[in-house]
């Protein structure tokens, strides 16, 4: 009887494990807003108990592909603006919260001001360039940067005129005195986003959202004066869903 009794409290530990066990995608790489909210929410995961496996891909495409395939419990930041071009929407089976959203901004060099000729502006590549072109004219050269880090240290390194990044970035330029910034009025709005498979979404959305409201993350998205929507799951996945259509790219 009392081996009987070790075994069923075994199971129901080992199963308890399992139901903790999470696969967290790293879609982003050093510097990048997508490896900075990874490294947060694999550290609020680990300190809420559950078994974390880390996988740091490094590249968006790439992590869209694992997670597409993955049969495991996995979540993976994301935002509307990926979602074309990496042919991943977000669904009703994949959506879990909308963790902010902010305006593009379009920052230009002190040297640039005024100057005459083509100009050449740093953009992420999940940018529609013919929407870029409509809003800062034909007489411009786009240069795609892998990630919102190496866009500012591209116009802070003088490699480019302009740059459409996200509003902690273009903070960051400011500061330093090289250029100015503006929030435009025309770009899309950018939503950044949590989603997984292989669970339920509205389950680990609890969790989602107590570890997006811990100190880290506090401190990441009052830095960056980075609005945070209030609403529910429901609330969230239209508006994102809507926040999707202004990334559609054009043919």
């Amino acid at each position: 009887m009392k081996k009987i009794i070790t075994a069923l409290m075994l199971t129901l530990l080992t199963t308890a494990s399992m139901a903790q066990a999470i696969t967290i995608l790293n879609n982003g790489k050093a510097g990048g807003s997508f490896n900075a909210r990874t490294q947060m929410y694999k550290d609020g995961l680990e300190a809420a108990g559950f078994e974390v496996k880390y996988e740091n891909v490094g590249k968006i495409s790439q992590a869209v592909k694992l997670f597409k395939e993955s049969n495991e419990p996995t979540i993976m930041v994301f935002a509307n603006n990926q979602v074309y071009k990496q042919d991943l929407f977000h669904t009703r089976k994949n959506f879990i919260m909308l963790e902010y959203q902010q305006p593009l901004y379009v920052c230009t060099t002190n040297e640039a001001k005024g100057k005459s000729g083509v100009l050449t502006v740093a953009h992420g590549k999940g940018y529609d360039p013919k929407l870029l072109t409509t809003v800062l004219g034909d007489d411009i050269v786009l240069v795609p940067y892998k990630n919102s880090g190496a866009m500012l240290k591209g116009m802070l390194g003088g490699d480019v005129d302009m740059m459409v990044n996200n509003q902690g970035k273009s903070f960051k330029y400011m500061k330093t005195g090289q250029g100015t910034c503006e929030a435009s009025d025309v770009l899309p709005i950018m939503a950044a986003t949590v989603i997984g498979k292989n669970l339920n979404v509205k389950t680990i959305r609890r969790s989602i959202v107590n570890i997006s409201n811990n100190n880290a993350f506090t401190e990441y998205h009052t830095s960056r004066k980075l609005y945070r929507p209030s609403g529910t799951w429901t609330s969230e996945y239209q508006l994102v869903r809507e926040l999707e259509k202004g990334y559609e790219i054009k043919k």
